[in-house]
C-alpha cells in the first residue's frame, strides 16, 4: 500500500511536468509559426533545427533506451524458459510494429483524407507563343517538378531544339511556370484533416511507448527503486514531451485544443502504465508469460518509434532546402542528450542496487 501511494504521487508529478513541457513546446512553436510570416527564413531555420533535435531525441530513445531493455528482458526470458532458438524474435516483432503503424497511417489517410490523392495528379498548362522564326509555336508545361513536359509544338510536331530559343523570346512563359509551380506547391500542402490524422498517428505511436515506461515504474517493489526510476523518467519524459509538442504542432494547422488534448493524453499514458504495472505485479500469475507479454509490447513500441523517427521526423526535415550538415548537428545534439541521460541512469541504477543490497544485509543481521 505504501509503495502504491508513492507511485501514485510520483505519477501525478510526472503527468504535470510532462504536460507543462509539451504545452511549452506547443506555445513556442506557434509563436515561431507566427513570426515565420514576417521573418520567414530565420524562423524556418529555428523550426527545422528544433524538429531535428526532436528527431535525435527519438532516435536516442529508440536505440539507447528501448532496444537495450528489450534485449535484456529477452535474454532473461530465454534463460528462464530454457529456450534455445536462434530466431531473432524481438527484431521480428519490431519490424511488425513498424509495418503496423505504417499500414495504420496509410489506411487512415485513405479513408479520411482521399482528397490528397487528387492533388498528386500532374496539372498541365499551355500557352500560345505566337510566331517565332516564322513558325507558329506553343509551350506546354507540367506544374509538378517531377513531371518533365516542356516541349515546343510547331505545326503539331515536337521540336526539342526550339526550347532554348523559345524561352529566350518569352520571359512571360518562365513567369507562368513559376506561378504555376507555386500554386501547385500550395495546393499540394497537406490539408488540415491530413495534418490531424498524422498527429493522431504520431501521438498513438509515442504514447504506446509511454505506457511501457510507466509499466516499468509500476512493477518496482521497493521505494529506492521507485525513486531512482522516477528521477530518470522525469528528466527523460520532460525532454521527450517537449519534442513531442514540437512535432505534433509541426504544421500549425491543428487547433490549440486538439494539440493540447493530444499532449495531455500523451502525458497521461505513463501514469496509466504505472497503474497497469502495479496491478499486474499484484496478480498471482506466472512470471514467464508476464515477461513474454512485456517483450512483445515493448518490441511493437520500438517498431512504432522507428517509423516515427525516420519517416515522420527526419525524412521530412531532410527533404527541405536547409543545410543538411546543420540538421545533422541538431540531430546529434538530441541524440547526445539521451546518451547523457542513459549514462546517468546507469550510474544511479547501480548506486541504488548497492543501497538495496546493504539494506537487506542490515535486516539479516
Amino acid at each position: 500500500m505504501k509503495t502504491f501511494l508513492l507511485k501514485f504521487i510520483l505519477s501525478a508529478i510526472m503527468f504535470s511536468v510532462t504536460s507543462l513541457a509539451g504545452i511549452a513546446a506547443i506555445m513556442l512553436r506557434r509563436k515561431l509559426n507566427r513570426l515565420a510570416e514576417v521573418q520567414n527564413r530565420r524562423t524556418e531555420w529555428i523550426l527545422t533545427l528544433l524538429s531535428c533535435f526532436a528527431g535525435g531525441v527519438f532516435m536516442g530513445t529508440c536505440f539507447l533506451d528501448i532496444f537495450p531493455h528489450i534485449n535484456e528482458h529477452y535474454a532473461h526470458f530465454r534463460k528462464e524458459a530454457n529456450w534455445s532458438t536462434e530466431f531473432p524474435l524481438p527484431e521480428f516483432i519490431i519490424c511488425l510494429g513498424f509495418f503496423l503503424v505504417y499500414l495504420l497511417e496509410e489506411l487512415i489517410l485513405k479513408v479520411f483524407a482521399p482528397q490528397t490523392e487528387k492533388r498528386k495528379r500532374c496539372r498541365t498548362i499551355s500557352r500560345h507563343l505566337g510566331n517565332i522564326d516564322g513558325k507558329d509555336s506553343s509551350l506546354s508545361i507540367c506544374s509538378k517538378p517531377d513531371c518533365v513536359m516542356n516541349s515546343i509544338k510547331n505545326n503539331n510536331e515536337i521540336d526539342i531544339q526550339q526550347v532554348t530559343q523559345t524561352l529566350k523570346h518569352c520571359s512571360s512563359c518562365l513567369d507562368m511556370l513559376t506561378h504555376e509551380v507555386v500554386i501547385d506547391k500550395y495546393l499540394n500542402e497537406e490539408s488540415k484533416t491530413t495534418d490531424l490524422l498524422k498527429s493522431l498517428t504520431f501521438a498513438f505511436a509515442i504514447s504506446f511507448h509511454s505506457v511501457l515506461e510507466g509499466f516499468a515504474l509500476g512493477v518496482q517493489d521497493n521505494s529506492a527503486g521507485i525513486l531512482t526510476l522516477f528521477i530518470s523518467l522525469i528528466i527523460h519524459k520532460s525532454i521527450e514531451a517537449f519534442s513531442v509538442g514540437l512535432q505534433i504542432n509541426k504544421s500549425g494547422n491543428n487547433s490549440l485544443i486538439i494539440v493540447g488534448s493530444l499532449i495531455l493524453a500523451y502525458a497521461l499514458m505513463t501514469p496509466i502504465g504505472s497503474i497497469i504495472g502495479d496491478f499486474i505485479t499484484n496478480l498471482e500469475i506466472n512470471e514467464l508469460p508476464k515477461e513474454g507479454i512485456i517483450i512483445g509490447l515493448e518490441s511493437l513500441a520500438a517498431g512504432t518509434f522507428i517509423y516515427v523517427t525516420f519517416l515522420e521526423v527526419l525524412a521530412q526535415e531532410r527533404a527541405n532546402d536547409h543545410s543538411n550538415l546543420l540538421q545533422l548537428a541538431a540531430i546529434f545534439i538530441g541524440f547526445l542528450v539521451i546518451n547523457i541521460i542513459q549514462i546517468y541512469e546507469l550510474t544511479t541504477h547501480s548506486h541504488s542496487h548497492g543501497i538495496t543490497h546493504s539494506t537487506n544485509e542490515e535486516h539479516e543481521h
